[in-house]
């Protein structure tokens, strides 16, 4: 079964993938980790004036592509699929190969789109349960303000307004605005879990640093859906990095301000989650800002990483003090022979590639990599942030390696999770199983209209290679024994 297939798969169905040198087991095995991985949900507030959805107006021009997608026009509905997702898992809370519970639910990064508090609050209470609440109300979907003259720009899910959306199939939704702003109780996930931060986490829009200044305008009483006069920088993404207000700039008109829109810090970011009930983190994460973690259970221990570049920018980089804890952290699991260890983090290996600044303590990619090949009991490196299902072998220089395995996003297509199971022999060998699942909303919930218009966003091709190859998806992924 290809990974495109919408369907979990049966351990039948699944592809073996063996480039790192194992073999089909051929003697019983105990499952010691179950993990679902859910990733990319960007739970975003859609009326945010920090925000520039204008940019999305000029995808047609090869100029502003670097700051793509800077709107969807399903962004409202984000927080619906995440729920969607959530409540799926608690419904169904077994690996589907070897039914072992879920030890843990991990997300991989850009849990949130534009580092805003009530963003923040808004994935938490979905994910530990709670009410969730982002009024869209002056939302690029909101056509009742006026703000544009006969042909709305957007797509306007009212009937009653012409848009330049309609005649691309995008469907009438009656009362989307009121729908979308209304409360959204979660059950919460039911299970142990935990996140690592994705550049959108803490970066608006995923590549600008806050400022006060930002935060003026994410707070205001007033938004704008337009581009600024005469506004055309000579380096977009270099511009935003710089002076990311500047792109929200436009003429506006009134909504209410939201005080919760501020921006959020890494401190913010590790204390709410522990008030949340997250794994992983503690006090001295609080007072340090440092995010970087372990999780130990029964035979695997999950080491977080915060990939993060502090100049900015959505890629990523890795310091050279992490790896040096990443280090001391697998040789503590080695002095353990039978246990294992999985990395977790937003960015991987393709991803960790920023050199802003010219930081001689920032690191890229092969640097992390050539760390874990020195550790046999690494297994797995779980990532996000490419919105693609990929899995890569990583060899090591004299045998074995690892598994890189990308999640695809929550906010895109295909909108799946994945079911993630290490299962290890009598033999020695390791099979690590992994499984996409779907949410089971129904047809017309908000949740089902998300991935029904996430589909559509995408081009044939695109949807594709998001939902990735022969073996990115459900698949049984093999290791020499460890």
């Amino acid at each position: 079964m290809g990974s495109s297939d919408r369907s979990d798969a049966t351990p039948t169905d699944r592809a073996i993938r063996s480039e790192l040198g194992g073999i089909a087991p051929t003697t019983e095995g105990e499952c010691v980790l179950s993990i679902v991985q859910l990733s990319d949900m960007h739970v975003l507030d859609a009326a945010s004036p920090a925000r520039a959805e204008w940019v999305e107006l000029e995808a047609h021009d090869p100029h502003w592509r670097p700051l793509l997608h800077m709107h969807r026009p399903y962004d409202a509905l984000t927080v619906f699929a995440l729920h969607a997702h959530v409540a799926t898992i608690a419904a169904s809370p077994l690996g589907p190969a070897t039914a072992r519970p879920y030890d843990i639910a991990i997300s991989t990064g850009d849990n949130i789109d534009n580092a805003q508090r009530n963003e923040l609050d808004a994935y938490l209470a979905i994910i530990a349960g709670g009410v969730a609440r982002l009024d869209t109300h002056g939302s690029a979907q909101d056509s009742s303000t006026g703000e544009f003259g006969p042909v709305w720009p957007y797509w306007s899910p009212d009937g009653a307004v012409d848009d330049a959306w309609r005649a691309l199939g995008y469907p009438v939704v009656e009362d989307f605005v009121a729908r979308t702003s209304a409360p959204v109780v979660s059950a919460g996930i039911g299970m142990p879990w935990t996140s690592v931060p994705g550049n959108h986490d803490l970066m608006l829009q995923g590549t600008a640093l806050p400022t006060a200044r930002t935060d003026q305008l994410a707070t205001a009483p007033a938004k704008s859906l337009r581009r600024p006069a005469g506004f055309t920088p000579a380096d977009p993404l270099d511009h935003y990095l710089d002076e990311p207000h500047a792109y929200s700039a436009g003429p506006t008109f009134p909504i209410t301000a939201v005080a919760d829109r501020r921006s959020i810090d890494r401190r913010e970011w590790v204390r709410a989650h522990i008030e949340a009930g997250a794994l992983g983190f503690d006090d001295v994460n609080v007072a340090t800002g440092e995010i970087d973690c372990v999780i130990d259970l029964d035979h695997v221990r999950l080491i977080l990483l915060d990939t993060n570049h502090p100049a900015g920018d959505y890629q990523g980089s890795i310091g050279t003090g992490q790896l040096a804890w990443l280090e001391a952290r697998l040789t503590e699991v080695e002095q353990h022979p039978d246990r294992l260890a999985v990395i977790v983090s937003h960015h991987g290996a393709a991803s960790l590639v920023n050199e802003r600044g010219g930081r001689p303590d920032r690191l890229l990619g092969q640097s992390l990599v050539d760390v874990a090949h020195r550790h046999p009991c690494v297994v797995a490196w779980l990532v996000g942030h490419r919105h693609v299902n990929r899995i890569e072998p990583r060899p090591g220089p004299n045998g074995g390696g690892f598994w890189e395995i990308t999640t695809a996003s929550t906010i895109d297509w295909p909108t799946q999770t994945r079911a993630v199971e290490i299962v290890r022999h009598n033999d020695g060998t390791v099979e690590i199983v992994c499984t996409l699942r779907d949410h089971g909303d129904q047809p017309g919930g908000l949740g089902s209209l998300h991935r029904d218009l996430a589909r559509m966003f995408t081009s044939t091709g695109i949807a594709t290679r998001m939902a990735g190859r022969e073996g990115d998806g459900n698949v049984r992924l093999l290791l020499p024994p460890r």
